[in-house]
């Protein structure tokens, strides 16, 4: 029997010239949509698990974590005071608020869960990652020497690497002034999906990064993600790290790439909205072509990063039917104990 949607899942209305109210095009959100805030309470409680596993807490007297509760009790104050959307307004500050906790969340907890999944992780397969590399015939070195010998490249990649968290504000502030919560859902259980991959993958690749791997002697360009990344992760494993700054979190990833996860992401879903379109997409292909060198990526993170980008993505796009599928197959399970009866 279909679940009726929730009032809050409707489209908005829209009004036609001569003043009367009009039916939106309507767009039910799947059920799985609304497991999303279930979705991030179950990775909380996973990360918190793991926190108390790995003895490794996040740090409350920092000033990076007051910034985050203040910006988290902002977002909820607001909430709270247009949660009865008196007005078009309201309903669209409502909207954007409960996106953004979500995406907080996500970005927030994925962060710490890298370090406690770095902590259980052992060894490092920088050798293979060259080697595989060397077979999609991609030289790092080569474009790191364009890289140091062009300053403008280095500023202009740093900061499309840089941005990469301002995307999806954009998306999300788009959906949240149109009424497209459907639209803004599927986004966030996409990124969502795509970070829990992603931290699944990692221990099975962990590395100290290009830069630390294939260069040898001084660094002229210190890239975003520079030489820290197997320092931390030897840090972690060591349980040398009394607690988590978040403030002063680095990237310990190297495959999959999430940043290359993010790009193809934002290039996905920002391709349907033609005005965002025009930005989002030339900028998110500037950060792909600086991961290389600001996330001291090889070329095979790259490509995994993108592999697990297109698998969330097709796996949310196409959740109503697995959703269908998966319930189709229970019911063949549990009918012949029925009758057994």
């Amino acid at each position: 029997m279909p679940i009726a949607p929730l009032a809050a899942d409707l489209p908005h209305p829209r009004r036609s010239m001569i003043g009367e109210t009009l039916p939106a095009p309507a767009r039910r959100a799947p059920v799985a949509d609304r497991w999303l805030w279930a979705l991030v309470a179950a990775s909380a409680l996973a990360v918190m698990a793991m926190m108390v596993a790995n003895r490794l807490p996040v740090m409350v007297a920092s000033p990076a974590f007051a910034v985050l509760v203040l910006a988290v009790g902002a977002l909820l104050e607001t909430w709270r005071r247009c949660a009865r959307a008196a007005t078009p307004l309201q309903a669209r500050m409502r909207d954007l608020c409960e996106y953004g906790l979500v995406l907080i969340a996500i970005g927030v907890l994925g962060g710490v869960a890298s370090y406690q999944v770095a902590a259980l992780s052992r060894g490092f397969c920088d050798d293979m990652l060259q080697r595989w590399d060397t077979a999609l015939h991609f030289d790092w070195l080569s474009l790191y020497r364009l890289v140091v010998s062009h300053p403008v490249l280095q500023y202009t990649g740093s900061a499309a690497y840089d941005a990469v968290f301002l995307y999806p504000w954009a998306i999300l502030i788009w959906h949240a002034w149109n009424g497209e919560r459907a639209q803004a859902r599927e986004f966030l259980l996409t990124f969502w999906l795509a970070a829990v991959i992603t931290l699944a993958l990692f221990p099975l690749f962990p590395a100290r990064g290009a830069l630390a791997h294939l260069w040898h002697g001084a660094v002229p360009y210190a890239p975003s993600n520079g030489l820290d990344q197997g320092t931390v992760i030897a840090t972690l494993r060591a349980h040398a790290l009394g607690g988590i700054d978040l403030g002063t979190v680095t990237g310990v990833v190297s495959a999959p790439s999430f940043h290359t996860v993010c790009g193809v992401l934002f290039i996905a879903f920002s391709w349907r909205i033609v005005p965002l379109r025009l930005l989002i997409v030339p900028l998110n292909l500037m950060l792909l072509a600086a991961t290389p060198i600001e996330g001291s990526h090889y070329l095979i993170d790259m490509v995994i990063g993108a592999l697990v980008a297109t698998i969330a993505l097709v796996l949310v796009r196409k959740r109503a039917t697995l959703l269908t599928l998966a319930q189709g197959l229970a019911a063949r399970r549990l009918r012949p104990a029925a009758i057994s009866r």
